[in-house]
């Protein structure tokens, strides 16, 4: 197994751990979000393995992100433009902004040196024309 391969894989597994945290509520439906991710991780939709990797890592810190700034919300009664707030750090070599965060929403940037992915909450504005629901990470293509 070549090191992309390793590396695509266990992005593809910290993705599913990750959305599992958060959202499954029984074993079955988290093996079913561990393999959408996976396939996601391993196809994608660049062609290369690193890049696909990257975006998995990138959706993964921001479903992270989302909750963080959700349970922000309901303890305090608006969003945060600070990480340090939320708790929060992103994976190692991910970047990420927040470019809004006050009563109103949030709104909030990831980035690697190949991939870009953005989510919003609430009624802030979408960072970016690829982001189309709240709460919903899109990344560009």
């Amino acid at each position: 197994m070549t090191h992309e391969m390793r590396k695509t894989q266990a992005a593809a597994r910290f993705c599913g751990l990750v959305r599992c945290g958060l959202v499954c509520c029984g074993l079955a439906f988290c093996g079913l979000l561990v393999t959408g991710c996976a396939r996601q991780a391993v196809v994608g939709s660049s062609g290369t393995p690193g890049a696909d990797a990257s975006e998995a890592t990138l959706r993964s810190d921001l479903d992270a992100l989302d909750a963080a700034e959700q349970r922000f919300n309901a303890a305090n009664d608006r969003y945060t433009n600070q990480l340090v707030e939320l708790e929060f750090s992103p994976s190692p070599g991910v970047e990420v902004s927040i470019v809004q965060g006050d009563r109103r929403g949030y709104s909030a940037i990831a980035a690697t040196g190949d991939s870009e992915c953005a989510v919003f909450g609430g009624e802030a504005r979408a960072p970016r024309s690829y982001v189309t629901q709240p709460g919903l990470v899109g990344c560009r293509r």
